[in-house]
């Protein structure tokens, strides 16, 4: 599946990080956040915030080996959260501008290491953590089509017997196969579990079962942001909610 444009993607990491800003702003510092139990809306600002530095670091740098991760606080003045996160998403932006899309940098993702991928990354998980705040918000067909490629990627990237994620060294299996169809896009994406972790490509395949839903809702699902309806779903339900529930991270 085509990645979008690199100018897309600056372009709408500027937009979503200016939504989450908005709509972290109307919401108590301490207040909690259902999506992310663990959280309150400050501890989100900051994890999105760090996301920006943190690629845009590795990208600066070249790295070619991992980089530690280390929490940047955000502001605790609420006031200047906006500045804040604009500021990390220009400080990537530029990042990979002065890089180049396609440039060298160490990812999770060892068939992509690149700049881009950071990129493309951190604009996903922002519109994700975006919907933590607004529900009800929309988001562009491609946009979600393209999220839930990125998801999938960063999946067959961290699960199986070697992840550091309990959880995910679970997401294993021995042909069980899975289908996401979006009803309101030519979207289809067909997951295998096998013994080494899940491997997935843009393609309508029979599969165990089949989750069929708008591809925002299809986007939302897959994140756990939202259930599927009893009528999205045909064939194997129990392989579909052992998928879900083992994708929590």
């Amino acid at each position: 599946m085509a990645w979008l444009e690199p100018r897309r993607y600056a372009a709408e990491l500027e937009a979503e990080t200016a939504r989450l800003a908005a709509a972290a702003s109307r919401r108590p510092p301490a207040g909690p956040v259902p999506a992310c139990p663990e959280w309150t809306v400050r501890d989100l600002v900051t994890h999105v915030g760090t996301g920006h530095r943190y690629a845009a670091g590795v990208i600066g740098q070249a790295a070619t080996t991992p980089v530690p991760y280390r929490l940047q606080e955000a502001p605790d003045d609420q006031a200047a959260w906006s500045g804040w996160l604009a500021g990390g998403a220009r400080l990537l932006i530029g990042a990979v501008e002065d890089r180049g899309f396609d440039s060298r940098a160490w990812t999770f993702q060892p068939a992509h290491q690149s700049a881009g991928f950071w990129l493309r990354r951190m604009v996903h998980d922002e519109i994700i953590h975006r919907f933590d705040l607004e529900p009800d918000g929309d988001l562009g067909a491609d946009l979600a089509a393209d999220g839930i490629a990125d998801l999938l990627l960063v999946f067959t990237a961290v699960a199986g017997p070697g992840s550091p994620n309990a959880l995910l060294r679970q997401l294993t299996g021995t042909g069980e196969t899975l289908l996401f169809r979006a009803t309101d896009t030519a979207g289809h994406w067909h997951v295998t579990l096998g013994p080494d972790g899940p491997a997935w490509q843009a393609a309508e395949a029979p599969a165990d079962v089949v989750c069929a839903a708008p591809v925002l809702d299809l986007l939302l699902i897959l994140n756990r942001r939202r259930a599927p309806g009893a009528d999205a779903v045909h064939g194997d339900r129990v392989l579909l909610d052992r998928w879900l529930d083992l994708t929590r991270f």
